[in-house]
């Protein structure tokens, strides 16, 4: 089984997603991320997310995860992942770096697209909800 896995490579994923972190300042927005998985268990994700502030600001959020899953071929039903990495704010002009660990529940992470929820710890609470899609064997994954 594991020799087949290899064998199907990697995948490469595209998210869009909505975001909110309570903290101070509270941040909600929306964005976008790209992530790379192994033929294994692994994802290295990238998102960013732009919105505002609750002072009415603008603000953004960018966050480099790694995430570890635990059914990755499962193609029906929800599987759950966890993880963490950092995460940087920006609010005010200035920018604060986090540590940043999740962990979430995804649809059919062995398929070509599925919804997530993410609930995650780093600058405050961290509450994300999207979808993901999926290409396998994608060039660079």
């Amino acid at each position: 089984a594991r020799a087949r896995a290899q064998a199907q490579g990697g995948m490469r994923e595209l998210q869009i997603h909505a975001a909110g972190v309570a903290s101070r300042p509270f941040f909600g927005g929306a964005g976008g991320g790209l992530s790379f998985r192994d033929a294994d268990r692994n994802r290295w994700q990238g998102a960013f997310a732009v919105g505002l502030l609750d002072g009415g600001g603008a603000g953004a959020r960018a966050d480099f995860v790694y995430h570890f899953l635990l059914d990755p071929r499962k193609r029906q039903g929800s599987a759950v992942y966890g993880g963490g990495g950092l995460s940087a704010q920006f609010a005010a002009g200035r920018v604060t770096p986090y540590a940043l660990l999740v962990v979430g529940a995804e649809n059919a992470p062995g398929g070509s697209g599925g919804s997530f929820v993410e609930l995650g710890v780093g600058g405050g609470v961290r509450f994300a909800v999207g979808y993901r899609w999926r290409k396998r064997n994608a060039p660079g994954s």
